[in-house]
């Protein structure tokens, strides 16, 4: 990422061997610095990955329109980048928000020539107006960063201070079982349940609310499925010897990070890793990027069952 860069920046590409179009390429949403540095430290995904980043970010610029008006343009960016046909987005914090708000636009445009199959969220808790929790949370501890990362964190919140994620009217794969094949073993995700992989132990199912869909005689628009990587650490606190969480942390002693009190069930794989939401991606912690890499590379297991249940069922026959 640099600035007059190409924007989305390309990360990865399909390994040699693999046949074009036979996975669905990665766009990775920048978080709220505006940056995809940390994209760039992934291992290997097995695919085409793109990145994009603030396109406003090297003159602090803001967004009138919010967070809604950023989600459209980069979707222009990604049809003139040439990215087409079937996709997962992704991202973190921020990029959660603006994934989800992306495929939401694309769903309700029927002209676009861009599907989104699946989600892979990175810690991003259930987004609230930050006017409604400000007397609740406080801020976090954010020191050594540069000060353009500063104007672009500042800038979100001014984005999120009344904004929310867009609704839905309809639950997840059609609200049916999903069959998942995961490390060569087969799990079956009945509506009300979600796989989750704590920090100890294995892959297991853990019973989740249902979310109540009002009646609509308009055609119904679903989200697609998710996997949300967990961070289980409190991040450090602006105010150190405060008993309210920082604003990040609201939700965090739940496995759905709030998601599950009012919003669709679509997340259908959660996974816990051992860090807090600022360091996760932390510079030369080459351990828990490949931690990340793996969880990811397991998000896109679970996509890409729902994505193809044909395949997973031949899998079990054979």
């Amino acid at each position: 990422m640099y600035e007059d860069g190409p924007n989305p920046t390309q990360l990865q590409s399909l390994p040699p061997g693999k046949k074009p179009g036979s996975v669905p390429p990665l766009v990775l949403l920048h978080d709220g610095g505006g940056t995809t540095f940390s994209y760039f430290l992934l291992g290997s995904l097995q695919r085409d990955v793109w990145a994009i980043h603030n396109p406003k970010f090297w003159d602090a610029g803001v967004w009138e329109g919010g967070v809604d008006e950023m989600a459209r343009h980069y979707i222009k960016l990604m049809r003139e980048a040439g990215i087409t046909g079937e996709v997962y987005l992704g991202g973190w914090s921020l990029g959660g928000f603006l994934s989800l708000t992306i495929s939401r636009f694309l769903a309700d445009d029927p002209s676009h020539d861009i599907k989104v199959v699946g989600i892979l969220i990175i810690d991003s808790p259930r987004q609230i107006p930050r006017k409604d929790v400000r007397s609740l949370t406080v801020g976090p501890q954010l020191s050594d960063i540069p000060d353009l990362v500063r104007k672009s964190f500042d800038n979100c919140d001014k984005m999120l201070e009344d904004w929310e994620v867009p609704s839905w009217d309809a639950p997840a794969c059609e609200d049916k079982p999903v069959r998942i094949a995961l490390g060569g073993k087969f799990m079956t995700i009945e509506p009300g349940t979600v796989l989750y992989k704590p920090l100890q132990g294995g892959w297991g199912l853990r019973p989740t609310k249902k979310y109540a869909f009002p009646q609509t005689t308009e055609s119904p628009k679903a989200p697609p499925p998710a996997v949300l990587i967990r961070c289980t650490e409190r991040s450090p606190k602006a105010v150190a010897d405060s008993d309210k969480p920082a604003v990040v942390d609201f939700f965090r002693d739940e496995v759905l990070l709030g998601w599950e009190a009012a919003y669709p069930d679509f997340i259908k794989g959660v996974i816990d890793i051992e860090a807090n939401h600022y360091n996760v991606f932390e510079k030369m912690n080459f351990a828990r990027t490949d931690l990340v890499t793996s969880f990811l590379m397991e998000g896109l297991e679970i996509l890409e069952s729902i994505r193809e249940p044909h395949r997973v069922a031949a899998m079990e026959f054979f």
